[in-house]
């Protein structure tokens, strides 16, 4: 396989010996270096309960975490101390999304208010 214009730039980032050996692979085995790549980035993330917990604008009540999604009850800060028992509890949908840059950051869906 020849490298394409596109690509010179990133295989001027690899080491020649690791460009050299993906270039011998064939499209199932490269299928699985994709693969093998993906879940080493992910284990390298901090756990998604770590990361809600830091970005949260609000009072996590409680993390409910799915392989695909995670559900979070939290008050929000404006909803203040006052009987806080009977305040609503915000629920959100969050999920972790990889932007066009590579980079990656959670995502958050209000899912609506709900009494507990």
């Amino acid at each position: 396989m020849t490298p394409s214009n596109d690509e010179s730039p990133l295989t001027n980032q690899l080491p020649d010996f690791l460009v050299e050996r993906l270039d011998t692979l064939e499209p199932p085995e490269l299928r699985m270096v994709h693969k093998y790549v993906e879940q080493r980035l992910e284990s390298m993330h901090p756990p998604i309960e770590e990361q809600i917990r830091e970005e949260a604008a609000g009072d996590v009540l409680s993390i409910e975490t799915d392989r695909i999604y995670t559900l979070v009850k939290m008050r929000s800060p404006s909803q203040g101390e006052s009987n806080a028992d009977s305040q609503p509890v915000s629920l959100y949908h969050v999920v972790r999304e990889r932007h066009p840059d590579g980079e990656e950051a959670l995502h958050w869906s209000f899912l609506g208010d709900i009494q507990e």
